[in-house]
């Protein structure tokens, strides 16, 4: 027996780029031949100014006070921000009357109050 010489094929390198090529290749030829979905349509996928108009209407008309909160103020700091500015207090001041309300405020972040309704609360508890 003689000894074997040099491989005289592709690299596993090589091998593995010719697979992914391979299966990048099929996955778009899975999506060209996919049935093309009309442009205005309701799907969570598609902005909502794209959808149909009426279940725009539909949706705006749906739309519950817990919903408009919860777009309007997606976390606490933004909440207690817009308090703080329609408070009409020095910043500063406002963190220092707040400071020993923080359940409070925290209770009243969870249960939705607008800001206005939170300043009427802060103004009944003595912030001024």
């Amino acid at each position: 027996m003689g000894r074997k010489s040099a491989h005289s094929g592709m690299s596993p390198k090589e091998r593995s780029i010719n697979l992914m090529d391979k299966f990048i290749a099929r996955n778009a030829s899975r999506e060209k031949d996919k049935p093309a979905l009309p442009a205005r349509r309701k799907d969570n996928a598609v902005p909502l100014h794209l959808w149909p108009l009426k279940d725009q209407i539909e949706f705006w008309n749906n739309r519950t006070d817990t919903d408009r909160f919860n777009e309007s103020y997606s976390s606490y700091s933004t909440w207690h921000d817009e308090v703080k500015q329609r408070s009409g207090i020095y910043p500063q001041t406002f963190l220092d009357f707040t400071s020993k309300l923080k359940t409070e405020m925290r209770t009243m972040w969870e249960t939705k109050v607008t800001p206005r309704d939170a300043v009427l609360e802060l103004r009944k508890l003595g912030v001024y």
